[in-house]
């Protein structure tokens, strides 16, 4: 009976909504600043449809920079030569997506979405000197998922707002008016909106505890996916998790919940981007399994 209220409580949990399922990982497997966490950045859908390329691929560089800056974080960009259909804030995310970040190592997909510009007509100025001018409400979405447990580890707007003149805009040019406007205004609020945004996200990503898996084990050898890129060594010791109970929710995501652990095992040798380990507890190791660091 206990074990079925347990089962139950994290069903209920992880279909309640993503800032819950996050949480609950994080009691489960305590997050840390090390090892490493590999991430992805996937390149910026933009929404405005206003052809803003210019403006919106900056965009990934930029909190790239900012989450390198950090220390805590590989970072690497979606290989452009294979497409994905965007992600949109609220949508599961692309199976074939999530398989190929799991099998090259990665910890989280970051997906970012600039939003539609929101336009509305206001005056600007003291009277009697008023003018003719627009508000904006420029807006991007940060949205990142665990590749470990597939679930949603933040889904955050950042918005702004500006207003710029047009003194030469009439009623019935309106919308040629605002096109080169909103690319200003986009221009002038994307610096501050990414800062926001990259600070949500480290926060994000550094209360997730690092997991890593087994790639193959070969009587006693185990090889891992992690290395000296993420600052293992020889003598460190992990824990190891089968796979447990996979559910789907109401929005068709499919989330993986923790399984029992099933022994230790201590790194012997590393190597650039994987390492190889040896059985600490005699257990059935076999690959696709879950590992942390011991505490």
């Amino acid at each position: 009976m206990k074990r079925f209220c347990i089962l139950l409580t994290t069903i209920i949990l992880l279909l309640a909504g993503c800032g819950t399922t996050g949480s609950f990982v994080s009691r489960v497997l305590p997050g840390n600043d090390w090892p490493k966490k590999r991430v992805m950045i996937m390149p910026a859908a933009d929404l405005t449809e206003i052809s803003l390329n210019e403006l919106t691929d900056g965009v990934s560089e930029e909190l790239s920079e900012n989450l390198r800056k950090t220390g805590f974080f590989n970072v690497y960009h979606h290989n452009n030569t294979k497409k994905f259909p965007f992600f949109k804030p609220g949508d599961p995310v692309d199976p074939v997506l999530m398989r190929e970040a799991k099998e090259i190592g990665m910890n989280a997909i970051i997906f970012e979405t600039v939003n539609p510009i929101e336009t509305n007509p206001v005056k600007s100025g003291i009277w009697p000197f008023r003018k003719e001018a627009w508000r904006f409400t420029v807006s991007i979405n940060i949205d990142i998922v665990d590749v470990t447990w597939g679930i949603m580890l933040l889904s955050k707007e950042v918005a702004s707002n500006i207003t710029l003149l047009d003194e030469e805009a009439k009623e019935e040019t309106e919308k040629a008016a605002n096109i080169d406007l909103k690319k200003r205004a986009l221009k002038k609020c994307l610096p501050d909106m990414l800062k926001k945004a990259a600070k949500a996200s480290i926060i994000s990503l550094k209360q997730k505890a690092w997991t890593g898996t087994i790639l193959s084990v070969d009587n006693k050898r185990i090889i891992i996916n992690a290395g000296r890129d993420v600052g293992l060594r020889p003598g460190i010791v992990f824990e190891v998790f089968g796979e447990g109970e996979s559910i789907t929710s109401f929005k068709g995501q499919t989330y993986q919940l923790p399984g029992p652990k099933v022994g230790e095992i201590i790194i012997v040798d590393t190597e650039p981007r994987h390492s190889s380990a040896e059985p600490i507890k005699e257990g059935d190791f076999k690959s696709g399994q879950i590992i942390r660091v011991k505490d």
